[in-house]
């Protein structure tokens, strides 16, 4: 469970055993959102948005996220 967990998510990420190239969905109540986690420094995690609700999305730049809004899980 990552909601309400306000740890930073680079933190999460690794005691997940999440890294570079995983993807992760979660939704906060407007449809599922799919991310791609591109890199994990000592305290961010950079990941760009694949999908959200039904529909993919055609081109998105990395950034920073916090895991906190929603529960987040591996895809697949």
């Amino acid at each position: 469970m990552t909601r309400h967990d306000h740890r930073c998510a680079a933190e999460i990420c690794r005691e997940q055993g999440w890294g570079v190239g995983t993807c992760l969905v979660g939704d906060a109540g407007h449809g599922p959102t799919v991310i791609q986690i591109t890199a994990l420094g000592d305290r961010v995690m950079l990941a760009k948005i694949l999908s959200h609700g039904r529909m993919a999305v055609a081109y998105h730049e990395a950034q920073a996220w916090s895991l906190s809004l929603r529960d987040w899980r591996t895809v697949g």
